[in-house]
């Protein structure tokens, strides 16, 4: 089985031969203390950054695994062949992380510089450095769309990796040394994890495991307190947005375990149950869609308004467009794939209408909720996400009929 795992037949093992071969020179450079050491003091002096702190608590509190796992399972909801390696791989990441942690047992740069020479940003925390364990965690999710995607997406990943695993020195957290072999661990997690679930194969308690995970951060994630809080209030309302994303990504596993395992038993095509699944089917890929945006908004909104220092009224305003633009593809090529295709533009500046109007139930429902429900005036967050779902559900109506209705459908692919 070492023999099959170390071939190059095996597609995972070229990815840690590279990954190897190109962490080697920082591993034997960083292994010197005085260049581990004046490299992490020249990067953790805010002087050599660029960026607000608050855009570094936001990178690397996605090292989290609490953060990052719905984003994982938002890159793997429709992927249920390769859903077992994403279990395998978090499985072992944890164990060869906090084992390597607990074996080594080093000092950080606050245990060992002291915390009064250090730009910190967060909590202070002065053991267990090596490996890095936020930046194992996020090489998990690069290794994995390495492992498992094609185009694009994988340079995206492998970036906002880099940026997750370099803001654990500007906040003050890690060496150099540290970054290197939490990727290196992260790529092996994914490689043993991936090579294992082939051999395998995945199935209906594979899926039904990532199902408990993303409840759990459902349940977790608006409770969940890991220092950074205290000092940046502003991240609880990352984690309502991640709770709602998990939300939606537990009802899409639902709805594909439905497909794949209930509905060709019980549904025939054209029948009127047949109908209702593909429409609340196409809801939730709505919802599904609308829970990126959320991200996506909040996440230009924090960057121009707080990294760039725009104003936050024309912050507001660029993320929101922003983000609906973001909405309208998705829609177009995931949840209404099903019909014919018409023209960009004209359909963009449809849907971007459409959030105009869309802006009155959203915050209608809102301002009638706190003006004249009490329970409502105490807890205005429910009564904003109560808003939100009245403006999707206005939109994804609205969307169905005007937008993404012309022509018939291209094929029956949800039937």
């Amino acid at each position: 089985m070492l023999q099959s795992f170390l071939s190059d037949q095996n597609p995972y093992f070229r990815l840690l031969k590279w990954a190897t071969l190109l962490l080697l020179p920082f591993a034997l450079v960083f292994h010197f203390d005085s260049i581990n050491q004046s490299t992490f003091l020249w990067l953790n002096n805010p002087a050599n950054t660029i960026g607000s702190d608050a855009l570094w608590v936001v990178l690397t509190n996605f090292g989290d695994g609490f953060f990052l796992f719905p984003l994982t399972m938002l890159l793997f909801v429709m992927k249920p062949r390769q859903q077992l390696a994403v279990i395998l791989t978090i499985l072992t990441g944890a164990l060869l992380l906090n084992g390597g942690k607990a074996i080594i047992d080093s000092l950080r740069p606050a245990g060992e510089l002291g915390s009064e020479m250090l730009n910190i940003i967060g909590p202070t925390v002065r053991k267990n450095s090596l490996p890095s364990g936020h930046t194992g965690t996020v090489f998990l999710l690069v290794g994995l769309v390495l492992a498992h995607f094609k185009g694009a997406i994988r340079w995206w990943v492998l970036l906002f990796g880099a940026l997750v695993a370099f803001s654990r020195i500007v906040v003050g957290a890690h060496w150099p040394q540290d970054l290197v072999w939490g990727i290196w661990v992260g790529i092996l997690a994914t490689v043993i994890g991936s090579t294992l679930a082939d051999r395998i194969g995945s199935g209906l308690k594979s899926r039904l495991f990532l199902l408990f995970l993303t409840g759990v951060c459902m349940a977790f994630l608006p409770f969940y307190d890991n220092g950074f809080p205290e000092h940046f209030p502003f991240l609880v309302y990352w984690q309502y947005a991640l709770a709602g994303l998990s939300l939606v990504l537990a009802l899409a596993t639902l709805f594909t375990l439905y497909k794949d395992y209930v509905e060709a038993d019980l549904f025939v095509e054209g029948t009127l149950a047949n109908k209702l699944y593909k429409l609340v089917h196409r809801l939730v890929k709505f919802g599904l869609v609308g829970a990126t945006g959320f991200v996506v908004d909040m996440g230009i909104y924090w960057l121009m308004s707080v990294a760039l220092g725009i104003p936050h009224l024309v912050a507001r305003g660029g993320s929101y467009w922003f983000a609906a633009s973001w909405n309208w593809y998705w829609n177009r090529t995931f949840t209404f794939n099903h019909v014919e295709k018409s023209r960009k533009a004209p359909q963009w500046i449809k849907y971007l209408s459409m959030c105009l109007v869309s802006f009155l139930p959203n915050w209608g429902s809102y301002y009638l909720l706190t003006e004249f429900v009490p329970f409502f005036a105490d807890f205005k967050m429910l009564a904003m996400i109560a808003g939100v779902l009245a403006g999707m559900l206005f939109n994804f109506t609205f969307a169905s009929v005007f937008i993404f209705a012309t022509g018939r459908d291209a094929s029956v692919r949800e039937g």
